[in-house]
């Protein structure tokens, strides 16, 4: 069976001659490192005017690949106890929880010239309770041993 594509581009008329890499592109990103454990952090923001889509996926990747991705230049995530705060010209905007294990993180996406990704510690019943309370979980993808 082939692939369907979805060609009604009546509702969508302005995007028609933007191709994808106009249309999306990569904010923060960096490299987790839990417990001997590896993740690449991304974000995925849109690039079009008056569209707020920023979403993280967190990829858990084996040591091997963190290895060559810090060796390209991808830096290390930043990791504190203390929440950002926005000042004068830096926005923070909280984005999710992420669990791993016993670890558990506010996930804070904070801009200035540029964009980091910061995971701030929190106990596992503080994420637990954000989450009952509607908090978004960090979508997590095992790309372990993959062979796409």
């Amino acid at each position: 069976m082939g692939k369907m594509r979805n060609t009604n581009n009546s509702l969508f008329g302005n995007l028609s001659n933007m191709t994808p890499e106009e249309i999306f592109e990569i904010g923060a990103n960096c490299l987790l490192v839990l417990d001997n454990k590896f993740f690449a952090v991304v974000e995925i923001e849109s690039a079009v005017m008056d569209v707020e889509l920023s979403v993280y996926v967190i990829i858990r990747i084996d040591e091997a690949t963190a290895r060559r991705l810090h060796n390209a230049g991808l830096e290390f995530c930043e990791v504190t106890r203390t929440v950002p705060h926005e000042r004068n010209g830096i926005t923070v905007e909280f984005q999710c929880v992420f669990i791993q294990g016993n670890n558990a993180f506010a996930l804070f996406d904070v801009e200035n010239d540029f964009d980091e990704a910061v995971f701030v510690k929190i106990s596992l019943s503080e994420a637990k309770r954000l989450i009952r309370q509607g908090a978004m979980q960090c979508t997590v993808i095992d790309a372990r041993n993959t062979n796409c």
